[in-house]
């Protein structure tokens, strides 16, 4: 039975959740894209997802608040940070609509950690801070990889130190207006769960959330080198195709399977 894009994160959870986050204050900004260049920056078993006759990469940024990791309660220390991310849309051989993160900003390393050894996706430290004043959402993240190295030098996989690194900066300010209900609005932001490389593997993490209500963004400033970084320059170059603003859900994530 299909399912409609915004109804597509309301699937019931295959296996009991993970993490179950509360997610606050959430810009969306996304550009068209060529599929043939977005293509090799995703691992085997994915590909870009062509909606509206484009493939899509992606900023997004908001709040987690009260992690919960089943059965234990909510935990301040896990789970109130800011993320600030590059994504990629994807879709797998099986038809399941997800996204690809290039790398996810934040300023918590127990995060950082448990994000790497357990579900294969990219966390980076950075110093990521939000703030919103009524409609207007700001959010920045700085990274600054050598200061911060001797703190993460225990998790290989994080390749810190080497070669002096430059801070990597993203900047973000978004007014929301009215609702947008549109089908390209629930295309770009509600996807069935994360495609990650875990090891050897193209693993799919099922993520759960009501239907979302969108609202269209204002972009009021938006610039940084943070996309060059990760595989996609002069992201940022152009005003995206496309500017949303949550503001509040719970989201639920749990064990899809490998995908290859």
């Amino acid at each position: 039975m299909s399912v409609s894009p915004r109804d597509r994160a309301s699937v019931p959870l295959l296996h009991r959740p993970v993490t179950v986050h509360a997610w606050d204050d959430v810009v969306f900004a996304h550009w068209r894209h060529d599929p043939e260049a977005l293509a090799p920056l995703l691992p085997r078993g994915v590909r870009p997802d062509v909606v509206d006759g484009s493939a899509w990469a992606g900023l997004s940024s908001y709040v987690f608040r009260e992690t919960a990791v089943p059965p234990f309660p909510p935990s301040r220390r896990l789970g109130s940070m800011t993320e600030v991310t590059i994504e990629v849309l994807t879709v797998d051989d099986r038809g399941r609509h997800g996204v690809v993160y290039r790398t996810v900003d934040t300023n918590n390393v127990p995060a950082i950690v448990a994000a790497h050894a357990l579900l294969g996706v990219p966390y980076t430290f950075s110093r990521a801070g939000g703030r919103r004043r009524g409609d207007t959402l700001e959010y920045r993240s700085v990274r600054h990889p050598d200061r911060w190295a001797g703190r993460l030098r225990s998790v290989p996989s994080l390749r810190v130190g080497g070669p002096a690194r430059p801070r990597l900066a993203t900047t973000v300010r978004v007014v929301a207006g009215e609702v947008d209900d549109s089908a390209l609005a629930a295309e770009l932001t509600t996807r069935a769960g994360i495609h990650a490389k875990l090891l050897a593997q193209t693993v799919f993490w099922q993520r759960q959330h009501p239907p979302l209500v969108l609202r269209r963004g204002r972009l009021d400033r938006l610039e940084g080198d943070l996309p060059a970084a990760v595989g996609l320059p002069g992201l940022f170059d152009r005003a995206p195709d496309s500017v949303l603003v949550l503001d509040g859900t719970t989201v639920r994530y749990g064990w899809g399977d490998v995908v290859r």
